[in-house]
């Protein structure tokens, strides 16, 4: 860092800005000769008129040719303009530049700092919530036309894999279950048959053609045992309450074995994962269809963070950044990659929403907390940090003063050079584009120099700051 003077002194103002009390004494003396001139020449005015009609007496012509020649004396011999004056044409040119000497330098202790390449990644920070995963909710629903009986789990219960969730009552499933074991029967019949004439066809008790016949039995009996077996999975039977309808059977089945058609209606619905209840849309009595969800269970291990990114910050966004999230109720903070950047930005926060997972083990964070997240931009190659004394804004834009540099090395003259800035803190700013790492900004002064700017455009181009 270069120091270059005391910041409380005041700068410099131009001539024009230094005049005493009583303003500008030649400006006096010129409006007084001009008013004395303007009054001698109404005067010789009047006495040509009276001597061309010849009513002057003589006394008074003779003064009156005094006084002419005081006109035309004066005339010849008026004063030059003052170079001063605001009208007189300027034969300098303004580069933009403000140039100070060392004195100036010391009064104002200017000082200035290298520009350096941006290295580190930006904070950028945005806020968001907690979500559920929505990926691995788990939604339970009825696959058939039912009754529901009870309801065994309530919102906000903790289920383990297997726990009884909703009691169901349903005629299809009972006709499904009747239909798996009357094709289980049939198949066990065709095969008995098929492998007693294997026996005969071989001895020639019976023909080769009765023997094919029975054989293509068995088989459309064995297909329709299996498929009724899948539906009964598809309608979700679970494998344990499969095997007991078959168990015994024979080709003569007793009443005992077949089951009653009150218990083949029953099932009850039983959670597939470990999670929370976090929806319920069940009661007991009602009636529901495959359309309807009974119940969502929503795994508690891990949680989505959805954060809010303004439109103005978007391009900063890409997948795999890290991003680390503070839970400012909890004084708790976990790390996250962005999994996602929605494609568009929502209507209701007009912001781009981006996502992170992040573990929860103990199951202590919940659902739409609030939370702040730091997410961490990568340096790009072109961008420049300055300190943020720097920066001066006028009329919007961002300025920095920039000093000049010639072949024999820095210059006393600054440059006032717009910039667009990338990022602001309280320390340092990120400029985008406008600066060259290792350009020299100034620091301590920079409102002073500006200041100094806008008096010397007005002077030398009549134009207001801009």
């Amino acid at each position: 860092m270069t120091t270059i003077g005391d910041p409380s002194a005041t700068h410099p103002r131009p001539d024009s800005a230094r005049a005493g009390h009583g303003g500008d004494p030649s400006k006096g003396s010129r409006l007084g000769w001009i008013l004395k001139l303007l009054i001698v020449v109404a005067c010789v005015g009047g006495f040509a008129y009276l001597e061309r009609t010849g009513k002057l007496p003589k006394p008074v012509q003779d003064a009156y040719e005094q006084a002419k020649g005081l006109v035309l004396h004066t005339a010849e011999h008026s004063p030059p303009p003052d170079p001063r004056d605001a009208r007189a044409p300027s034969k300098t040119t303004w580069h933009g530049l403000v140039e100070v000497d060392d004195d100036q330098i010391e009064a104002l202790s200017l000082k200035v700092v290298a520009v350096r390449a941006q290295t580190d990644p930006i904070k950028l920070e945005l806020t968001g919530r907690t979500a559920y995963n929505e990926n691995s909710l788990t939604k339970i629903r009825p696959r058939f036309d039912t009754l529901v009986e009870g309801v065994l789990a309530e919102k906000g219960r903790r289920v383990k894999k297997g726990d009884p969730l909703v009691a169901l009552f349903s005629t299809e499933l009972a006709t499904a279950k009747n239909a798996y074991q009357t094709n289980y029967v049939q198949w066990q019949h065709d095969l008995r048959l098929l492998k007693l004439r294997e026996k005969l066809v071989k001895t020639g008790a019976i023909s080769e053609q009765t023997f094919v016949d029975t054989k293509n039995d068995e088989s459309k009996s064995r297909l329709g045992y299996y498929t009724s077996w899948e539906n009964l999975r598809v309608l979700g039977v679970p494998d344990s309450e499969i095997e007991p309808l078959i168990a015994n059977l024979g080709e003569a089945p007793t009443a005992e074995h077949l089951l009653n058609i009150a218990d083949k209606a029953k099932m009850t619905l039983r959670s597939p994962v470990d999670g929370i209840v976090v929806q319920r849309d069940v009661a007991p009595g009602n009636l529901y269809d495959n359309s309807n969800v009974l119940m969502v269970i929503a795994p508690v291990d891990k949680l989505w963070v959805m954060v809010n990114v303004y439109e103005r910050d978007q391009s900063k966004v890409a997948l795999g950044q890290r991003m680390t999230i503070q839970f400012p109720f909890l004084q708790k903070t976990a790390a996250g990659v962005v999994e996602y950047v929605a494609s568009e930005v929502s209507k209701d926060s007009r912001a781009v929403q981006a996502r992170a997972s992040i573990p929860n083990p103990d199951g202590s964070l919940k659902a739409d907390m609030l939370v702040r997240a730091v997410l961490d931009v990568p340096p790009i190659p072109g961008q420049t940090v300055v300190p943020r004394l720097s920066m001066v804004v006028i009329n919007g834009d961002d300025y920095v003063f920039v000093r000049k540099r010639s072949e024999s090395g820095p210059e006393k003259r600054f440059e006032r050079r717009k910039v667009v800035v990338a990022q602001e803190s309280s320390d340092f700013v990120i400029i985008h584009n406008g600066l060259e790492a290792g350009e020299e900004v100034v620091t301590n002064g920079s409102l002073i120099l500006a200041q100094l700017y806008e008096d010397l455009q007005m002077v030398n181009t009549g134009m207001p700051p801009n």
